[in-house]
């Protein structure tokens, strides 16, 4: 099955519409254009509609959606509610087979690109020790532990998506593997941590090492009842 995430601008003027394509053909950027003309509620996200089924979005833009239209603007759309210019962001095909062994992955950059575009619906979910977080995290990211991950998880809906942080993308594989058994389809790693992202992104959070076989293993947290690493304290 094939899911389509796109972003929006709507509105019910027909001007506005042609406005809005016009400035989007003169290059400006697409959450400008959102900000400028888009009535829909999801002005607040950068007119990020998140994922859609490929049913809904044939529905919506009237053509098949495929990899090679990622990034491209269609529209304006005529529905009955309106006029909507769309610009396609990811599309994915879904094999239940395929998603229990592929790892899916966002890099620093790509990840910095969406949260600066305000308002990406991403759920930052950070897999470390608190001691870790004390010393760099990134803004908005929810720590989440053996303890806390029950509650957490409960309050997430399945379509949304979930960018797993550790420190050197040495926890989050697992992790990632056995959200997207749960039904969490659109869970990712982010690419080399929250190392990569001090080294890459943002240079003013600390940077630390941990010696090797420090026994961290995320699987406490997914695995009740485990007690391998009840014996480590951690220190820093």
């Amino acid at each position: 099955m094939v899911q389509i995430r796109a972003s929006q601008v709507f509105t019910h003027s027909i001007d506005d519409a042609v406005a809005a394509k016009k400035a989007l053909d003169a290059d400006e950027l697409f959450k400008d254009v959102v900000e400028k003309y888009s009535t829909c509620p999801s002005k607040q996200q950068g007119g990020d509609l998140g994922w859609m089924p490929e049913e809904a979005a044939l529905s919506l833009m009237g053509e098949e959606i495929t990899n090679d239209k990622i990034n491209k603007i269609i529209g304006p759309v005529h529905s009955e509610y309106g006029y909507h210019i769309l610009l396609i962001t990811e599309v994915k095909l879904e094999n239940l087979e395929v998603q229990s062994v592929d790892l899916n992955i966002i890099t620093p950059e790509e990840l910095n690109n969406r949260l600066s575009a305000g308002g990406s619906n991403l759920i930052l979910l950070d897999l470390r020790e608190s001691w870790e977080w004390d010393i760099a995290h990134i803004e908005g990211a929810q720590l989440i532990t053996k303890e806390n991950s029950a509650s957490i998880l409960s309050d997430l809906q399945k379509d949304e998506e979930l960018i797993l942080i550790d420190w050197k993308q040495d926890r989050s594989p697992s992790f990632v593997r056995w959200l997207v058994q749960q039904g969490f389809s659109y869970a990712k790693c982010l690419e080399g941590g929250i190392d990569a992202w001090s080294d890459k992104i943002d240079p003013s959070l600390a940077r630390y090492e941990i010696e090797s076989d420090d026994g961290y293993r995320y699987e406490d947290i997914i695995e009740e009842g485990s007690e391998d690493n009840d014996s480590h304290q951690h220190k820093h």
